[in-house]
């Protein structure tokens, strides 16, 4: 009999998930747009890629990784259920930002019709003047500010926290002790979800605007590799910190615990709202010049460096307590 390895088994549900999930996502994607079907394959290469890394780590020290039942249903949830929450959620902020912001009713009409613009195509010059005039406005930058640190970075960051809480609670006491590694498991598992619907609502906008190829390539580098890697460094950030609360005595609340993963996603999409903003847009149109969009990227290359780098640090210090412990 051939014993699977390591938190690896599945229930029948579980694997008729992992076998029709995936497919079934990429046709019901062709019914709205073939191209992006086609494209769709890739997004999911990040979690093919952290799947070998679990299974690897998982084949090493068992006990403390997460289990891959768990880790399933996390991934279908975060991307699904979980998305449609943090939706709806950014939709109030929004709706509650823009009364705020804006007194009369037809300039808070105005700038959503801005604001729902995914091109500026055809506009005549008074337009495009009377759109800048709006996007350099301090409504429009304390609107983004409410957006992408509250609807963003609080609503997204908690949404990755919670498989971190789902996992606390989960299975019997003694079997939680040792589990401290599956908080990372279990983070990542919702972020790669979440990431992956993410990218494919990009690339469906791209192809809907007909872009070329080489615009439709730098859209999937931008979401697949620089927007996951932002989605994963975040989650780890959250992960890491929420073991030191539980397994080691940090004093941290569950605010505590999320906070960097929070400023760092809000500023990080605070910053690539601001150089649409500069070209005179409302809401989110790709940089038009070379130099801004190098520029772009590599202002979130830096961020997410950083973060990484902190992932880094707070991985080191796990280990180091570690060690610690098993010379006491």
């Amino acid at each position: 009999m051939v014993v699977p390895p390591p938190n690896t088994s599945l229930s029948l549900p579980a694997r008729l998930l992992c076998y029709m999930g995936p497919p079934s996502a990429i046709l019901l994607t062709a019914y709205a747009s073939p191209k992006t079907a086609l494209l769709a394959p890739i997004t999911f290469l990040p979690t093919a890629w952290f799947y070998q890394k679990w299974e690897r780590a998982s084949s090493k020290d068992p006990q403390r990784r997460g289990e891959l039942e768990p880790m399933v249903w996390i991934y279908a949830t975060a991307g699904t259920l979980g998305l449609t929450a943090v939706a709806v959620t950014q939709i109030l902020v929004c709706k509650a930002a823009s009364a705020l912001l804006f007194g009369s009713s037809e300039m808070r009409k105005q700038f959503w019709v801005e604001f729902a613009r995914t091109s500026v195509d055809g506009l005549t010059p008074s337009e495009l003047a009377s759109r800048a005039a709006l996007a350099s406005s301090w409504q429009n930058w304390v609107f983004n500010a409410a957006l992408f640190y509250i609807g963003a970075g609080l609503c997204e960051e908690t949404l990755k926290y919670l498989p971190v809480v789902y996992c606390r609670r989960r299975g019997a006491s003694e079997d939680r002790k040792q589990r401290d590694r599956a908080y990372l498991d279990y983070a990542m598992a919702g972020a790669l979800s979440f990431g992956i619907v993410e990218s494919i609502g990009f690339i469906y906008g791209s192809v809907k605007e007909q872009q070329s190829w080489p615009k439709l390539a730098l859209t999937l580098f931008e979401r697949v590799v620089i927007g996951q890697l932002g989605h994963l460094a975040a989650a780890a950030l959250t992960a890491f910190r929420a073991i030191r609360k539980d397994y080691y005595g940090d004093k941290m609340s569950w605010w505590g615990v999320i906070l960097p993963a929070v400023l760092f996603h809000g500023t990080y999409d605070y910053a690539a709202l601001a150089f649409s903003a500069s070209e005179g847009n409302v809401g989110w149109i790709h940089p038009a010049g070379v130099k801004k969009t190098v520029a772009m990227i590599g202002l979130a290359a830096g961020m997410i460096g950083i973060v990484t780098d902190q992932v880094r640090r707070e991985w080191k210090e796990l280990q180091k307590r570690d060690a610690a412990r098993k010379t006491d």
